[in-house]
């Protein structure tokens, strides 16, 4: 993800756990904001980061509606990992556009990135 995209897509503030996971090891992260195009977690601790790899993330938003998807590492340090969608099926995405029109000032924002998903920037 380039600067001008991670800018470029609104970043909500959403404080929740979430489950991180890669090569069958499990580890508990928590969600610190999330966008159309990826999220920013805490990392679990004794989990290493490698950019560009492939992750599993669940995010359990009620006993019914979860977010599940494939994320790549694009950037991190020792207190963050930014991470860009890269495998998530329609109802996921579905719940997580929902989830930002739910929590942010004007829904019509997620509506605009919405449509300008796919288009070159």
């Amino acid at each position: 993800m380039t600067t001008v995209e991670r800018l470029h897509y609104q970043r909500i503030p959403f404080l929740a756990d979430i489950i991180v996971s890669q090569n069958e090891q499990l580890w508990n992260a928590e969600l610190e904001d999330i966008s159309l195009k990826g999220l920013l977690i805490k990392p679990p601790e004794e989990a290493k980061p490698i950019l560009n790899e492939i992750y599993d993330i669940i995010l359990v938003l009620s006993k019914d509606a979860t977010i599940k998807m494939q994320a790549e590492i694009c950037h991190f340090d020792e207190s963050n990992w930014g991470m860009q969608w890269e495998n998530i099926d329609i109802e996921c995405f579905s719940h997580l556009r929902r989830l930002l029109e739910l929590n942010t000032q004007d829904p019509d924002i997620v509506h605009r990135e919405l449509s300008e998903l796919g288009k070159p920037i």
